[in-house]
């Protein structure tokens, strides 16, 4: 009888002592795979990478962050390489033989070029890439609209394939960051938020996305927030609606919001955003905000850069 006994404390104990092994293994695992790994959030670090979130959104951009000097940076060289395309590609245009009439005045005006025989001026020809009015600021509108929509259109057609290492090169081609420790606010509620680092973008999605802890997707509907002006840095705000989804569970979501999830600072909250609980969600209204600059951090330059941006869950 006791060696019975004794040989069933002995399986019960081995039998805890496994069910605590994995449970620590769990543990250790999720914890490495959200928030170890980068050490994003280390102990004594102060604020988790909020140097990019320091400003409200009043007369002022809600990002921020101190500006580079001088030169551009790596990422904007890189944009203007690409924009200016291989070296000694000058379009040519076909030269008319000499005896070739000249064109009527009807012709000329149809492509564009002036007419010598009227005093009056052309017309000045729209342009959609102007910035958009203030009548239409918080308004849908189906498209990009302003003089930003070259870089966000570049920007969009990589990050939008939901592949890691194209979002990555998004990010590296059409943002600047004003530290290692900036970059994508993830907003789980109207104040709190996730920080991915700008240069974790690949490894963090490479991790999430296949196991589909959270995913998003984004269309052609979007709203001017802020105009870039004196007041707030020349900074433009363009809000991009879309869906998104959280399917991480109860235990899993709570470590998340404990160990890396934070406030905003001052408590001020993301645009359009009222939600104050964060729970699991399937396709869920959400907006994907660019902060705009032109010339980028240090403002030189004639090109438009990202310099913030955040994945709001609305819902």
């Amino acid at each position: 009888m006791g060696g019975r006994f004794l040989a069933a404390s002995l399986q019960l104990t081995g039998l805890i002592s496994s069910g605590a092994a994995a449970l620590h293994a769990e543990v250790s695992s999720l914890l490495e795979l959200f928030f170890v790994a980068d050490d994003e959030c280390a102990a004594d670090e102060g604020a988790c990478g909020l140097s990019a979130l320091q400003r409200r959104v009043k007369g002022t951009s809600w990002l921020d962050g101190p500006t580079a000097d001088g030169g551009l940076h790596e990422e904007a060289a890189d944009r203007a390489a690409v924009e200016a395309g291989p070296a000694g590609s000058e379009v040519s245009e076909e030269t008319p033989p000499d005896d070739a009439p000249a064109p009527s005045a009807e012709q000329a005006a149809e492509a564009g070029g002036v007419d010598e025989s009227s005093s009056e001026p052309p017309a000045p020809q729209a342009d959609i890439n102007t910035a958009a009015p203030e009548s239409v600021r918080g308004v849908a509108m189906l498209g990009c609209r302003g003089p930003w929509c070259d870089t966000v259109n570049n920007f969009n057609a990589l990050f939008d394939t939901n592949d890691p290492a194209m979002m990555q090169r998004a990010v590296d081609t059409y943002s600047e960051w004003p530290a290692e420790d900036t970059g994508i606010a993830v907003a789980v509620t109207k104040d709190h938020y996730y920080e991915m680092y700008h240069g974790n973008v690949k490894s963090k999605l490479s991790e999430f996305l296949p196991q589909g802890m959270f995913g998003w997707s984004f269309g052609d509907e979007y709203k001017v927030f802020q105009e870039p002006t004196g007041e707030n840095g020349r900074e433009g705000v363009l809000v991009r609606s879309g869906t998104v989804t959280f399917a991480l569970g109860w235990f899993r979501r709570g470590m998340f919001w404990n160990a890396v999830v934070k406030p905003t600072p001052d408590g001020w909250t993301f645009p359009f955003s009222t939600l104050d609980e964060f729970g699991d969600c399937n396709k869920c209204a959400a907006e994907l905000i660019y902060t705009l600059k032109k010339g980028g951090l240090t403002g030189q330059g004639d090109y438009w850069a990202i310099v913030g941006l955040a994945v709001v869950k609305l819902a």
